[in-house]
This record gives structure tokens, C-alpha cells and sequence, in this order.
């Protein structure tokens, strides 16, 4: 990560020249010494600090600057094109930095003056997208940062790192407020979103969402009235359901962490919160099968009882397309409280 510094010479010729601490000026030929300040920084990305710039050859450069605790000094001559820095490397909060600089040239000037200026330490920045957001057939989503932002880039990115599409959205939203990001018509099938937010002070972090899935085709497992157990005669369903999902798993495994997601599903008749404990006990089931198996990857279950139903249908009423299952090979979860099968 790179923050451009801001430049704030300090003219520093002949006669000593007032800091105009408002003011950001160009360096003059003249310049005996420029100032360079990083005044806000990043944990473990960018650290705040003073660089001098010399321009012209100094028999003596005397400068002692302290900023939050931390102390640098230089004493002696420096060459013109010498840099000199000073780096604080400090906790996350705003420090008072001050000092002095004093110098003899060599063309017999001399002059001195204070240094007063403070700077920034920023925790590192936070980006999450919006839960259930992505919309890969609208090419968008939306996007948070936990500080004020400035813009976000999203690149789309198809197998073996292809990029499929890109976006880029000018924004000023403040922390905690949703960001909706859209990206070009993808060049091919998009398995993951790079997002990449950039805040006021042009600090960036990255985020990488997997937004590929494939639902299992498969024919649902007919289980015994309040019962969770896999009759013998309904193993052929699974087995089928088996060889798709490790064919797809082989495939895209290389791309993104491929996982299983499990869902059970109930009609309305009965009581919700049965429903509810059967339909998760039946996952289970379906999940601990798929395991014991062979299938390669992590297995994740969940009961939906009534919750998620194929066809909306009023309290009590006996719809077989409600009794059903859902096998999503995923990279993320497709949300809701699946569990990991240990």
C-alpha cells in the first residue's frame, strides 16, 4: 500500500523564510532545505514521518523533532540531494509533533526555525460486503468501509485468475453506509469479485468474495414420517447426487474452496418447531452420507423447516414440493445457519 506524501516546503535561504503551514508550494530553485511530511498513517502499512530534502551543500544541519514519545535528531553536514528522514512509528491516535531546525550553508547563510505539525495513525481499514448483495445477472453489489470512502474498484475474475469485468465508483460515503458497485458485462463466468476501497486518504484494503455456486440436480430422498434415517431404497438418489458434486468439486477446486451446503426444507403441516428440529436432523443425515462416502471437500448443514419454501402455500397444507433438500456447491456461504459437519 502507498499513501502519496503531501509536500510542504519550508524556504530555507539566505534570511530565514516563516513556515506558511496553510499553504502548499512547489520548491523553489533557491530552496536551501524542502520538508516532506507524511502526516497520516496505517498500522503495519504506512508509517508517519518527516523527510528533509537538501538542496544545497550545509557545513552543519542540526534538526531534533519529537513526535508522540518518539524522538529523532541529525547533527552535522549533509549534502546537496541528501535526504534525511525520520520515521514515527506510533499506535493508532493523533500526535502533536515538535522541533527545531537550524543550518549553516555553504555559501555562508544560515538560519533556523521551529517544527510544529501532528499526524494520524489509522487502525487498518475494514471493507465487508453487504450480506446477500451480489447480484451476478445485474453485475452488482454493495460494499461497507468502517471510514469515510473515497472510491471502490471491483474486478470480476473468471478461472485461472481470467479477469471477466471491471468497475470503478467515485463515492464519499461515510463509514458504515452501504456502497453499491456495479462492474462490466464479464467476458466469462465470474468465480470471485476482487473489491478493493480506498479511503480519504487514499489508504486501500482488499476484500475477495467468492461468488460462484452450482445448485446439485438430484431427486429428493423420501424419508418415513418424522423420520430422519435414509431407507436402503433411497440410497441410488444420493449416489447420483454424489457423482455430479465431486465431478463439479474436481473442476472448480483449483479456483475457489469448494464446500457442500446441505439444506433441509419441510411443508407447513405439523407443528413450525418440529418441522423445524426434522428438517435439520434430515440435512444432518444427508450430510453424514455424503462424508462417510468419499465426497473431498468441507460439508455444511442446516434445517430450514417452513422458512424457505419452493411454493408459498397458507398454514397446513400438504405440498410435496416443500419436502425437499438443496445441495449448493459453493465457495461462501449461500446464507442461513449451516453448520460445519465435524
Amino acid at each position: 500500500m502507498h499513501l502519496l506524501p503531501v509536500v510542504l516546503p519550508l524556504l530555507f535561504h539566505v534570511l530565514f523564510h516563516a513556515l506558511l503551514p496553510a499553504v502548499v508550494r512547489s520548491a523553489r530553485a533557491d530552496d536551501a532545505v524542502t520538508m516532506e511530511y507524511v502526516k497520516h498513517g496505517q498500522t503495519g502499512t504506512v508509517v508517519p514521518g518527516l523527510t528533509l530534502h537538501v538542496n544545497q551543500d550545509a557545513s552543519t544541519l542540526d534538526v531534533q523533532v519529537n513526535c508522540g514519545g518518539k524522538s529523532g535528531n541529525h547533527s552535522g553536514p549533509a549534502r546537496a540531494g541528501e535526504a534525511i528522514n525520520f520515521l514515527f512509528d506510533l499506535p493508532v491516535g493523533q500526535y502533536a509533533c515538535k522541533g527545531s531546525l537550524s543550518g549553516e550553508f555553504a555559501d555562508g547563510t544560515a538560519g533556523e526555525m521551529p517544527l510544529s505539525f501532528g499526524v494520524q495513525v489509522w487502525p487498518p481499514m475494514k471493507i465487508q460486503i453487504v450480506p446477500e448483495s451480489v447480484d451476478l445477472k445485474g453485475r452488482t453489489a454493495s460494499v461497507k468501509l468502517d471510514r469515510t470512502a473515497s472510491k471502490v474498484e471491483v474486478t470480476a475474475v473468471g478461472a485461472r485468475g481470467v479477469e471477466a469485468g471491471k468497475g470503478t465508483i467515485i463515492s464519499m460515503a461515510p463509514a458504515g453506509q452501504p456502497i453499491a458497485v456495479n462492474w462490466s458485462e464479464p467476458t466469462t463466468e465470474p468465480i470471485k469479485l476482487r473489491i478493493r476501497g480506498f479511503d480519504e486518504h487514499n489508504f486501500w484494503t482488499d476484500l475477495n468474495v467468492s461468488v460462484w455456486s452450482y445448485n446439485i440436480p438430484h431427486e429428493d430422498v423420501v424419508f418415513a414420517t418424522s423420520s430422519s434415517t435414509i431407507d436402503d431404497t433411497e440410497v441410488y438418489k444420493l449416489d447420483a447426487a454424489l457423482i455430479e458434486a465431486t465431478k463439479v468439486y474436481t473442476k472448480y477446486e483449483g479456483e475457489v474452496t469448494v464446500r457442500l451446503y446441505v439444506s433441509g426444507h419441510t411443508d407447513t403441516v405439523g407443528d413450525a418447531s418440529m418441522n423445524q428440529k426434522l428438517s435439520g436432523e434430515r440435512a444432518l443425515s444427508i450430510a453424514r452420507w455424503f462424508k462417510a462416502h468419499g465426497f473431498p471437500g468441507e460439508i455444511w448443514y442446516c434445517g430450514m423447516g417452513e422458512s424457505d419454501l419452493a411454493v408459498p402455500t397458507k398454514d397446513s397444507v400438504d405440498e410435496a414440493r416443500n419436502r425437499r433438500a438443496v445441495y449448493i456447491l459453493a465457495g461462501s456461504n449461500p446464507g442461513g445457519g449451516y453448520e460445519q459437519l465435524k
